[in-house]
């Protein structure tokens, strides 16, 4: 208990680096195009109906005021930011409870600071989560009462067969008596009953239910097609009305088995509700969004004959509507292009519900979150409008706040002071030509349009620009040119032209080539470095030197700001195993041939690779720790033969240097959200070459930084792209 103390105590020392340092400097502001991220639970308030709590899966807690017209994320002390359920106090006006995959979260002044509840939970794992809260929920009848169920549903995974039970309002925990419920269930609904008589545990493996306040569960699924349940519902009205829904099992010519129940005597039995729902049957082995898949369900708090439940299939997306108590089902929005709906700037995915809620004060008020947007209706679903973004007339967007979004990179523009280009996952390439007060989507043409690595603009041509682009989960990815600003692409990068499939991360230009025959690089992972001649229309290989087992973990590529007889100077860092041949290699040639200039066996796991706009033999390399190599930010002062650790920490993730001078670095930290406390120190500056570092966090509610850019028109403009909260720009004037 003493390591676990100090453990909680590290780690809320940390949260507070995230939010601010009395001794900061830059303030940041968050920009962005709205929306993005998945948006994995969303609660109305019982006190305001205006009032909306929403959580994602990378983004934290997010709260609105006005029905979803504007939004503030508030991550002040989460120590994970997947908010899997919410659960806000029926009572205490102010009063919240957040089931993260890293534990329970409280905070008692609306959300606007959060605490860890770790009270009665296993000890806090390094590597795995201990306790992730798959289902959460207050006890009307009780309002000191909460449940809180084990469990990953979004995965699939981390299910214990475990429901805790509070007393005190979710300081302390206690495991209940698991009775009937399998060793293994994963709890992803969880509701007690008005009156508190009940409750019920819709899990994996069964539906279970307890009538003494979780000291005993029996199974309670009798007329259940099968045991995979999803959610349940208890009527607020009339409390023997129940409703039930179960996955899709079904795959080819098998019948459909997923869908609706309910149950009228308190959920001991139930009876299939669904006719109307759409029933299709997806192929065997193929994802699950092509079944017809039923999960979120909530009923009317003034009518129990009133139903809605979402679907989270790409074939039938959407949410269905019943008013006669399940007997019939009809589509009522907001469907993939359904006329008259605004989908706002996200148009390329459909509307999966992946989250639910109806307003316990104005019925006709329900919010749905999907795997990108945010839905309001107040009329009882007739209307739909989207929340998370506001359009304009010439085809720009921006976000009202409800930014979920993950950069790859941020890129300005050589030629124009407020143009920057905005490299994605997921959702591509987006252009801002106002420092991201608006955004334009830029993706006609590309073969992989949802996932943008890099962008480079041609510092002497107007409108042409290259793009990176593949895919994110897997190596595939390409080269695309636009010579109309944007408008439109061509994939120039393929097999057919000489560049092989790959993860294309880093572009190069050669400016000392002409304009109408540039020389270009880049990198592809599992292949290594490539260049062009014309502009992108053909490509070879310059591996000569480079070995072949570490062009599988090329991490960068650097090129000098002069020429040597005509050509650039290079520097290529290849990440993996010493035995494999990762370390620096230097082509005093263009490219032409290698030579690895390293003497050190650091480079286990690399991120980034930096050169000092001043000085090209400053190299700065940052690193993830594995077993047996170190992270943290490394510098070179001898053009990468050897290196020392400016700081030491075991994810870095990108860097930069400020070219108004060298003493000025940014390092951006992160990590992996797989496991319990995954935040960290966030963006840390140094002013004397690395010597001292100082955190700079002052409205940045991400501790995941991804990106770091130094705008180079104005070099005391900063813009940070992090790991689900977007965007942020601050001055650095100091």
């Amino acid at each position: 208990m003493r390591n676990l103390s100090l453990f909680v105590a590290i780690l809320l020392l940390m949260g507070a680096f995230v939010q601010s340092s009395c001794a900061a400097v830059i303030t940041w502001t968050s920009i962005g195009p709205g929306g993005g991220g998945w948006i994995e639970s969303i609660a109305t308030d019982p006190f305001d109906p205006a009032l909306l709590h929403l959580g994602c899966d990378v983004g934290g807690y997010y709260r609105s005021a006005d029905f979803g017209g504007h939004w503030r994320i508030q991550n002040a002390g989460l120590q994970d930011y997947f908010v899997q359920c919410i659960a806000v106090s029926p009572v205490d006006r102010g009063l919240i409870l957040l089931g993260c995959e890293g534990g329970i979260h409280k905070s008692t002044d609306g959300g606007k600071t959060w605490l860890p509840r770790r009270d009665g939970f296993p000890a806090l794992e390094r590597y795995a989560f201990s306790a992730p809260i798959g289902a959460l929920t207050f006890d009307p009848a009780h309002s000191r009462v909460v449940y809180a169920g084990i469990g990953r549903p979004r995965w699939g995974n981390g299910g214990a067969g475990a429901i805790y039970r509070s007393d005190d309002a979710g300081e302390t925990w206690r495991l209940c008596p698991r009775g009937d419920i399998p060793a293994d269930a994963i709890v992803g609904g969880l509701l007690v009953a008005p009156d508190g008589s009940f409750a019920l545990a819709a899990t994996d493996k069964g539906l279970f239910r307890s009538e003494d306040g979780g000291r005993t569960w029996l199974e309670s699924d009798a007329g259940l097609t099968h045991k995979h349940c999803g959610r349940v519902a208890i009527s607020r009205s009339a409390p023997e009305v129940c409703y039930l829904t179960i996955d899709t099992l079904a795959r080819d010519q098998e019948p459909f088995d997923g869908g609706v129940y309910k149950s009228v005597d308190r959920g001991r039995t139930w009876v299939r509700k669904s006719s109307g729902l759409a029933d299709r049957v997806g192929p065997k082995g193929g994802p699950y969004q092509l079944c017809s898949g039923y999960r979120e369900i909530v009923i009317s708090p003034t009518d129990p004959n009133t139903v809605y439940v979402g679907s989270t299939a790409w074939v039938s997306s959407g949410l269905y509507k019943s008013e006669d108590g399940g007997e019939r089902w009809s589509a009522t929005g907001p469907v993939s292009d359904q006329p008259g709906i605004d989908y706002g700037w996200i148009c390329q995915w459909g509307a999966t519900v992946e989250c639910l809620a109806i307003s316990t004060q104005r019925p006709d008020t329900l919010v749905i979150g999907t795997s990108g947007h945010a839905f309001v209706t107040r009329d009882g679903a007739k209307t739909w409008h989207q929340a998370y973004c506001t359009e304009y007339k010439d085809g720009r967007f921006a976000g009202n706040g409800l930014e979920v979004t993950c950069l790859n990179s941020i890129t300005f523009d050589p030629r124009r002071k407020e143009r920057v280009y905005c490299g994605y996952f997921d959702i591509g390439l987006l252009i801002s030509d106002d420092l991201g007060k608006t955004f334009r989507r830029s993706a006609q043409g590309m073969k992989n349009a949802g996932n943008t690595f890099t962008v480079l603009a041609d510092p002497a041509v107007p409108g042409k620009l290259w793009a990176g682009t593949g895919e994110w989960g897997a190596n595939v990815g390409d080269v695309c040119r636009s010579v109309d600003d944007g408008r439109t692409w061509t994939v120039v990068g393929k097999p057919e032209t000489g560049l092989p499939n790959g993860q294309t991360r880093t572009l190069l230009l050669d400016p000392a080539s002409p304009p109408s025959a540039r020389r270009l690089y880049v990198t592809v992972n599992g292949h290594g470095v490539y260049m062009s001649e014309d502009g992108g229309t053909s490509w070879r290989a310059a591996n000569e030197g480079l070995p072949e087992k570490a062009r599988g973990g090329i991490a960068g590529l650097v090129m000098s700001p002069g020429t040597a007889g005509g050509k650039p100077v290079l520097r290529c860092l290849l990440s993996g195993k010493t035995e494999d041949g990762s370390g620096i290699y230097e082509s005093p040639d263009g490219g032409a041939s290698w030579r690895k200039v390293s003497t050190q066996g650091i480079f286990g796991d690399c991120k980034q690779l930096v050169a000092d706009p001043k000085s090209f033999d400053t190299l700065y390399v940052c690193l993830r720790e594995t077993q047996s190599t170190p992270g943290g930010l490394w510098r070179s002062a001898d053009g990468g033969r050897t290196f020392v650790q400016l700081y030491d920490y075991h994810f870095a993730q990108c860097m930069a240097v400020n070219p108004r001078s060298s003493s000025i670095l940014y390092l951006g930290l992160t990590d992996h959200p797989y496991h319990d406390g995954n935040v960290t120190p966030g963006l840390l500056v140094s002013r004397d070459g690395g010597k001292t570092w100082q955190p700079e966090n002052t409205g940045l509610t991400s501790s995941h930084i991804s990106s770091i850019t130094v705008d180079p028109h104005d070099p005391g403009l900063i813009v940070v792209g992090t790991g689900g909260n977007g965007m942020f720009v601050g001055r650095d004037d100091r």
